[in-house]
């Protein structure tokens, strides 16, 4: 074997202890390998979207005939679940065994990517580092799209390293169908195409002022209509689905009902200095039903009036205990979260400055959970704030890092941008909501920023930096 290989190698074995390890003590502390497959709500609609698209070819989530076609959920963690069952069988045990699979795979994707900008060294810290990282051990075994968003992020990331080596507009092709892919997965990549478009025109602006004219406009225009062709082709196919079985061209009917109930709603405790009361405000814990959900309340009251032709028991169906999980009603489900999206912006709009608060103060949330369990937790939590502060503290010193890089300008365009942009774009995306669930994927990225050189070493005619 050669020495190239060896660390793959080395990581691999490392990769698959560690991930057996965290799948042993999961049995050894409940006697079973998927007792947290079903930790969140969402996982049983994954599961049983999953289950009729092996078993009856139906994208629904229906237990029984007639199978209503589903469009909350995109496709994408679905159908790997679905081909899991029929490759595997359709144990629950045999689908969080799959996303081991997936997250040893990531650590060595990881490897390879960033032994492309960094030194051999240091692109194994930064895969040591990602595999001990708690969070995406722990949501490994959940019934969730997390770990394989992150894989497909993670080759997202290599096919832009290699189209940029390259310049040849099927890489750029690849690219496209790649970052359409994450979308499909978790729509909350939704920024991710744009902004990678805007760095593949900057690139190619810089280009053109370094080498004059030796870099054709005419290549730019092909290599960005390639990508936003490749984006076109995997997204289409799904939004002409939903036109046909719903009469809508949308990815879901889910945007506005999270814009509302969620983002919005978040905002609005901000700006009433109710924050604390944001657990039990926007629980979705059946336990808690009657708990004071004012803001949701004041949304379900404001919701009626923003539609037309309802009758009097489609009027007492719209509500958040109906809709904020995304249960159906005989109202259109488009129409509801196209009403919804419009009261969830009016309350962005009517309050900028708690808007703006809000978001940036999150964005820091989400990077450094759960120090604000540490410090500051929700009511309705009892969380142990010293073991928090203790965990926390790693991710404090990562976010800590990356921001001390940014303030030196130590980062080169080929390096960086790739994995600020996904984590602006994500972090824009996810807040003001605080999910580690969330952050998983932005944790290389980040890690990677944190350990880049404070210079460029040469690099070689092989593209390699040395040691």
């Amino acid at each position: 074997m050669s020495n190239a290989h060896r660390p793959f190698l080395y990581l691999l074995i490392v990769a698959v202890f560690v991930h057996g390890c965290a799948l042993a003590a999961v049995y050894r502390a409940t006697g079973r390998i998927d007792t947290f497959a079903f930790r969140s709500l969402d996982s049983q609609e994954y599961y049983q979207i999953a289950r009729n698209v092996a078993e009856h070819g139906t994208f629904s989530q229906s237990t029984e005939p007639p199978r209503r076609p589903d469009t909350w959920r995109t496709p994408g963690y679905p159908l790997f679940l679905a081909g899991v069952m029929l490759v595997g069988g359709g144990a629950v045990s045999t689908l969080i065994a799959a996303q081991q699979i997936l997250g040893v795979l990531n650590v060595l994707l990881l490897y390879g990517i960033t032994r492309r900008q960094i030194s051999d060294r240091r692109a194994i810290v930064v895969a040591w580092l990602f595999l001990m990282e708690p969070y995406h051990l722990y949501y490994s075994m959940w019934l969730m799209a997390t770990t394989l968003f992150l894989t497909l992020l993670l080759i997202t990331w290599l096919i832009w390293q290699i189209a940029a080596e390259r310049r040849q507009g099927r890489w750029f092709l690849l690219l496209g169908v790649s970052a359409g892919l994450l979308i499909l997965v978790r729509p909350v990549a939704i920024l991710i195409p744009p902004v990678l478009l805007v760095g593949l025109l900057w690139r190619a602006w810089q280009r053109r002022g370094l080498l004059a004219s030796a870099e054709p406009s005419a290549g730019t225009g092909r290599f960005a209509l390639s990508y936003v062709l490749g984006v076109a082709v995997v997204l289409s196919p799904w939004l002409i689905r939903n036109q046909v079985v719903a009469g809508h061209f949308a990815l879901s009917d889910q945007s506005g009902v999270v814009l509302a109930y969620f983002k919005a709603t978040e905002v609005v405790l901000w700006g009433e200095g109710r924050a604390d009361d944001r657990y039990a405000e926007t629980s979705l814990d059946p336990n808690r039903a009657e708990e004071p959900h004012t803001v949701w309340d004041r949304i379900d009251a404001e919701l009626p009036g923003r539609l037309t032709g309802l009758t009097e028991q489609q009027r007492l169906a719209l509500n958040w205990r109906n809709l904020a999980q995304g249960n159906r009603t005989t109202v259109d489900s488009f129409e509801l979260s196209r009403a919804l999206r419009g009261i969830g912006l009016s309350y962005l709009a009517a309050r900028p400055f708690s808007t703006l608060t809000c978001y940036l103060t999150r964005c820091g949330s989400i990077l450094t959970f759960p120090m604000n369990l540490a410090f500051r937790p929700p009511k309705g939590t009892e969380p142990a704030r010293l073991r928090s502060a203790l965990l926390a503290g790693p991710y404090v010193l990562l976010f800590l890092g990356v921001v001390a890089g940014l303030v030196r300008r130590r980062f080169d365009y080929d390096a960086a941008f790739f994995p600020l942009a996904c984590t602006v774009a994500l972090l824009l995306a996810t807040a003001p909501q605080i999910d580690p669930r969330f952050r998983v994927p932005m944790i290389p990225l980040l890690i990677l920023l944190a350990l880049l050189p404070g210079r460029r070493a040469p690099v070689t005619k092989a593209g390699k930096v040395p040691e």
